[in-house]
């Protein structure tokens, strides 16, 4: 038996069979560490043009309100650029490579790591950039926000989606600094317990991590069903520990702080060594590297034997809720686990959409346990404070609704719409309203064409068969878990035009000028719905 989660999909396993071996790429001819895309912090470099920098050196910090966060690079070699923006400001640094490997002086903690204290943990945590995956960007963020109130820890060992595999790869190739790690988590949330959730199917993995704590109280093995998006914080933690979370709680309110086994990793190496986090594991077509953040993807694809000549498109990330490149020069960010590179005959082209029909698909496989078609429907509508409502700030944006849907309706999408938006309004609530939007903008930012109701932007899309669930025995000392039932809400039937009758009045919001469609600003958070040709 293996715990899961309510919803999800059953996906088939992936036709690359894994590789655990980890190759490493750490002299690209150049890396790119630009922030350009992200409105959240400003950047200030450290380093000049023609400056000379050593890999793991500090070349810049980021400011979050008063909160600096140092900036490293990857490679030895020259600044040949401060990258700027429209404006002027520096949003980030561009450093040829020399070709040779040569490092910054790091030093890791001097003494026994058990005498370190949790303060002493958190600062060596931010000191490094480590960053995170779920509800907090940087590490040292979730440790601060869990302090006090998590009870149970979970080491999550899942991949973030089907094809991805380089936190098995860097599992099995560094076991003992992934559990060191998250002692090390631990200690600095003070919890006695660790929870190891890893999907059933990585066996040779399971049998490893098993023989490494056979004898350690610390921590325990719970199995998961291998689904997606299992990953998922909150799907883990309902998974693990049975808590369900709405979308008004904070996964840090369930009592279970979750961190993944690469920010574990990176935990101990910094630690332990003085490592600062600018590298990271990547999968490419099945292979598994370890480049510096800022590897342009282009370089990385020509290292690994990839052709672009016949690709559509590149993805960092999975093929079902990555973003993709806007480029091929396009740096590895600190999110990129994987890239997926969409080829000619890849899929199958999406037909055209329809009107919803109530099936009730996109509930049943949520796992935020959301109504998905009717926070669509709203956001449509341009009633966004009412979408909000059937749960928009919930939604993890997995896309298991729109691989579902018989109506080929981009629910993802309107409902990644309406959270950008109802974030625009908190913004400027108490600002004068917003000017109309001209003509021109209009026009090139509609989500759908109003006559036609056809969607203006599709991507290519990744098949995919469910993959069939046999029985497998149950062993004795294996706990066994439960699932929820999926609630779903009555909406209103389409009329006989097909259409969906606006029975709600229009947001207030929405009547200060403020209008659905992209701005130019506002392009680079949607880029994975935009279609590029590489």
């Amino acid at each position: 038996m293996a715990f899961t989660f309510s919803g999800g999909l059953d996906l088939q396993k992936p036709s690359k069979a894994f590789n655990g071996s980890i190759t490493a790429y750490l002299t690209p001819k150049q890396t790119v560490i630009d922030f350009s895309g992200d409105k959240t912090a400003g950047f200030y470099p450290l380093v000049s043009p023609g400056e000379t920098v050593l890999a793991y050196q500090q070349v810049g910090e980021r400011m979050f309100g008063e909160d600096k966060i140092p900036v490293y690079g990857g490679v030895c070699g020259s600044v040949t650029e401060i990258i700027q923006n429209s404006d002027g400001q520096p949003t980030g640094v561009r450093i040829t490579a020399d070709g040779e490997r040569k490092i910054a002086d790091v030093s890791g903690y001097e003494g026994p790591l058990s005498g370190l204290s949790p303060e002493k943990i958190v600062e060596i945590v931010k000191n490094a950039a480590v960053p995170c995956r779920g509800s907090h960007v940087f590490a040292y963020k979730k440790l601060l926000a869990n302090t006090g109130k998590a009870k149970r820890f979970i080491l999550n060992f899942c991949e973030s989606e089907p094809g991805v595999s380089s936190r098995k790869a860097l599992s099995a190739e560094d076991l003992d600094g992934v559990l060191n790690g998250a002692k090390l988590l631990m200690k600095a949330l003070d919890i006695r317990r660790c929870v190891i959730g890893i999907e059933r199917e990585s066996r040779d993995l399971l049998a490893e991590i098993a023989e490494k704590v056979k004898n350690n109280t610390l921590f325990e093995i719970r199995k998961v069903k291998q689904k997606y998006p299992q990953d998922e914080e909150t799907a883990l933690i309902y998974a693990l520990n049975g808590t369900l979370l709405s979308d008004a709680d904070a996964p840090e309110g369930s009592g279970c702080a979750v961190f993944d086994a690469e920010t574990a990793a990176a935990v101990y190496r910094a630690v332990a060594f003085g490592v600062p986090y600018c590298e990271r594991v990547v999968t490419v077509e099945g292979k598994n590297v370890l480049c510096p953040i800022g590897t342009p993807v282009a370089e990385l694809l020509e290292f690994c034997g990839v052709s672009r000549e016949k690709a559509v498109k590149l993805i960092s990330g999975g093929p079902l809720r990555g973003k993709s490149f806007r480029k091929a020069d396009d740096p590895v960010t600190a999110q990129t686990d994987a890239i997926t590179v969409i080829y000619e005959n890849d899929g199958v082209p999406i037909p055209e959409m329809t009107v919803c029909s109530r099936c009730g698909r996109c509930v049943s496989v949520c796992p935020a346990r959301i109504i998905p078609y009717r926070a669509a429907e709203l956001a449509k509508q341009k009633k966004y404070s009412k979408s909000a409502e059937y749960g928009t700030a919930a939604c993890c944006e997995c896309g298991c609704c729109d691989y579902v849907c018989p109506a080929y309706i981009p629910i993802k999408k309107l409902i990644r719409t309406a959270k950008r938006r109802l974030s625009e309004i908190k913004k400027n609530e108490n600002k004068e309203p917003a000017a109309e939007t001209t003509a021109k903008e209009a026009e090139t930012e509609n989500v759908f064409d109003a006559e036609t109701e056809k969607i203006t932007e599709t991507e290519p899309e990744i098949t995919a068969e469910p993959a069939e669930t046999a029985a497998e025995p149950v062993d004795a000392a294996e706990i066994t878990g439960e699932t929820g039932a999926d609630g779903q809400k009555e909406a209103n039937e389409p009329d006989e035009n097909g259409e969906i009758p606006a029975d709600e009045p229009e947001d207030p919001a929405e009547n200060g000028g403020e209008t659905e469609e992209k701005t130019a600003e506002n392009e680079d958070e949607d880029e994975n719905e935009e279609k590029q040709t590489v």
